[in-house]
């Protein structure tokens, strides 16, 4: 039987090679696999937490080997990888058995030199961390840098300056927080927390945001749980919610959600605009649109309705409120999504604002006078955010910034008027949004 080790490994391996999203290399690397689900949950919680701590675990690498890592094979890495991050981070496993199974690992999977190489680099590290007492503990504060790729650092150092760059890598180093929102119309606050509680999940309401809870403990369960089955409950950060906010749902509303895919604003604003509004919602990905059709069947929504469109070129009808949530590089869901800050490069930056401009200039055409389109992306990137909105006013002059000061808490807005949910003040993923209205 294979080991869920090497699955792991295996799967490191291809990111290395492809740079392809992890979900999906994972997905591949499952399927024909016969896996339990404390299986399945165990690699993906290994994979990620690797990738999220990549940069500071090749420096315990070069510590312990005394070398650095550009001098060991690939392969090599990954299987040290594993084996620091278990030794040092993951408190499931004993000492012993993670130097005992990255040997192992080693040898089965490269040749039984490497199982030396990998059992004195584990066992160095072991010995330095008893002898150097808080070590472990001190070693994102010094080296947290190290944990994102240094032209990422450079950037943010100059965009948002040295020291708070330092605090958002901090923070985006951490798993990033669930978040639940509830629907009222269906099931009372009282209920869902009493409900839940039976099966030990732990929620704290977030004050600024109605309906929002956060899941501090037994986030696991609650995709198992009838309320999130029946549509009750859904996973939504705060800072998307902040978003729909924006374009201010009201009963009977009809709203265009371009770039919906996979629809969690869209379902919010279902809910918000009532059996009497409408959704319409599109993405480019048919794929995506798929499975945003799939979930309407689970909260049971009539109106929503999804199609299959590109934002930089299809037609449309007019609407006085349209959300376009771009593609973006997702810089600002880093703590969720660790192998984003990997496979991005400094030149994706520049491709995906000339994209998002694009999309942007097309979609206006279709609102109507006084109304208004919510420009919004989950990337920290000033060159995907203010720059694409300054760009589109100053050659639109029929359309005025809407400052959102009024609308939203003041740590979530800039001096700009624009929505900045930075993630170490909101404690969310990061997310930027404008609001543009057209003039009469």
């Amino acid at each position: 039987m294979i080991s869920t080790r090497k699955i792991a490994l295996d799967i490191l391996n291809n990111f290395d090679t492809k740079k392809e999203k992890i979900p999906i290399l994972i997905k591949q690397s499952f399927k024909n696999k016969i896996l339990s689900k404390n299986e399945e949950n165990r690699i993906k919680a290994s994979i990620n937490e690797v990738i999220r701590y990549r940069g500071i675990l090749d420096f315990v690498i070069e510590l312990g080997s005394r070398r650095k890592v550009k001098f060991i094979q690939p392969k090599l890495m990954n299987v040290l990888r594993l084996g620091i991050y278990e030794l040092l981070f993951d408190d499931l496993i004993p000492d012993f058995a993670a130097i005992h199974s990255s040997v192992e690992l080693a040898k089965n999977v490269i040749n039984k030199k490497t199982g030396s190489m990998v059992n004195a680099v584990m066992r160095n590290i072991q010995r330095y961390n008893a002898k150097h007492d808080g070590w472990k503990n001190s070693l994102f504060e010094k080296n947290i840098k190290l944990a994102y790729p240094n032209w990422l650092i450079k950037k943010w150092q100059k965009q948002f300056g040295k020291y708070n760059t330092e605090k958002l890598c901090l923070f985006l180093i951490k798993k990033a927080p669930i978040y639940i929102r509830l629907d009222k119309n269906k099931i009372s606050e009282e209920s869902m927390v009493s409900n839940f509680s039976k099966i030990n999940i732990e929620l704290s309401k977030q004050s600024k945001f109605e309906n929002f809870f956060k899941v501090i403990h037994g986030k696991e369960k609650i995709f198992e749980t009838k309320i999130f089955k029946d549509g009750k409950v859904s996973i939504q950060d705060p800072a998307s919610g902040a978003v729909v906010d924006l374009i201010n749902p009201k009963k009977n509303d009809i709203i265009l959600d371009a770039c919906a895919a996979p629809g969690t604003k869209s379902l919010y604003m279902a809910q918000r605009v009532g059996l009497g509004g409408k959704v319409y919602a599109s993405d480019k990905n048919k794929k995506r649109v798929d499975s945003g059709k799939l979930d309407i069947g689970r909260h049971n929504y009539k109106n929503i309705q999804w199609s299959v469109l590109d934002a930089t070129k299809d037609e449309f009808p007019t609407y006085n409120k349209i959300l376009i949530d771009v593609p973006c590089t997702g810089t600002g869901a880093i703590g969720r999504r660790p192998d984003i800050k990997w496979r991005l490069k400094s030149q994706d930056i520049k491709k995906m604002s000339e994209t998002q401009i694009n999309i942007l200039n097309h979609m206006a055409r279709f609102l109507s006078p006084n109304g208004k389109i919510v420009y919004s992306t989950c990337s920290l990137e000033r060159e995907e955010n203010e720059d694409v909105v300054n760009k589109f006013l100053k050659n639109r002059s029929d359309f005025k910034l809407l400052v959102t000061h009024s609308l939203l808490p003041d740590q979530w807005v800039n001096s700009n008027g624009f929505m900045f949910a930075v993630p170490y003040k909101t404690k969310t993923d990061g997310l930027f949004a404008a609001v543009l209205q057209k003039k009469f």
